[in-house]
């Protein structure tokens, strides 16, 4: 957890409490996975896919699949999205980890 030193400039302690704030695409990830209304949750594959639709239809910047998959990891080790103990399939076909929003 990124904390700053008593002795540190306010702009550091100001940097310090928002590196726990969820970024822009964060918070429309976790907006499109408690949307969803598969229990068993999305794979990034799926992830991306709904929200590239809801990008366009809100207005949203579409970022890269990668960058959907980084943000999704990021707000996994958050502890605010988890792996639903289910599988899907990527679009290539492999086995794929589906993910919802932790309650």
């Amino acid at each position: 957890m990124p904390a700053a030193r008593t002795s540190d400039p306010e702009t550091s302690h100001a940097a310090a409490r928002s590196a726990h704030k969820p970024t822009e695409v964060q918070q429309h990830i976790l907006e499109v996975l408690r949307a969803q209304t598969d229990p068993r949750g999305l794979t990034d594959d799926d992830l991306y896919s709904a929200y590239s639709r809801r990008a366009i239809r809100n207005g949203w910047t579409v970022p890269t699949p990668q960058s959907v998959r980084s943000r999704r990891k990021e707000l996994e080790k958050r502890g605010t999205v988890r792996f639903s103990g289910h599988y899907g399939l990527t679009d290539t076909g492999r086995k794929s980890r589906r993910w919802v929003a932790a309650s």
